[in-house]
């Protein structure tokens, strides 16, 4: 097929670039993964090699922390990332009981640091999946960790009592923070690319 094709001359010219720069590849960790939405082709492994060493194929691969698939809904991620949320509201928990009864400030920088930066981590890539939701109820459980209210109590009053804002606010508000700094930070790698709409 000629993206295989493709892939291999970029590979071939990837590794001029290595030899030159005195950079050694490993091909025996490199991945390769097809992104499309042709539902006839979705179990279609690509074959392609790198110095001799044929490349494994990945369903879902791991950029950067974030767990991507096939059709970029970011649903693996999402699931993956609301296990992790779980886990640490266990901690949470922990922090809680009667013995040690951390005050409901340590709780709230505790959720903060541990559930609530673990839930945002990249959420400008993927705040618009249609799957972003199933992480709330994570996030719930621990706001009723600080504040001490049982399922009954309405979700919108169980963050304003913990002080925090609401999940789906707190993503959209990273997410135009990301977009000012690429089109005002002349430091970050897309501010020349980025064109102003023309007024």
């Amino acid at each position: 097929m000629s993206i295989e094709e493709t892939l291999k001359d970029a590979l071939s010219g990837l590794t001029t670039y290595y030899e030159v720069n005195h950079l050694r590849a490993n091909p025996a960790k490199t991945q390769v993964c097809v992104f499309h939405l042709r539902n006839k082709e979705a179990k279609r492994q690509l074959n392609v090699s790198w110095c001799g060493t044929p490349l494994s194929h990945s369903e879902h691969p791991v950029y950067l922390g974030v767990t991507l698939d096939r059709c970029l809904t970011f649903k693996t991620h999402i699931t993956k990332t609301k296990a992790k949320v779980s886990t640490r509201n266990n901690i949470l928990r922990k922090l809680t009981n009667t013995r040690w009864g951390a005050c409901p400030k340590t709780l709230r920088a505790t959720a903060l640091a541990l559930c609530f930066s673990t839930a945002e981590y990249a959420c400008p890539a993927w705040e618009r999946s249609t799957h972003a939701k199933k992480l709330d109820p994570a996030l719930n459980e621990s706001c009723r960790c600080i504040t001490g209210c049982l399922k009954p109590t309405n979700t919108n009053n169980l963050y304003i009592l913990a002080g925090i804002a609401p999940p789906d606010i707190r993503r959209a508000v990273a997410s135009r923070t990301e977009r000012r700094r690429q089109t005002t930070d002349e430091r970050h790698p897309y501010m020349a690319t980025y064109l102003p709409p023309a007024d």
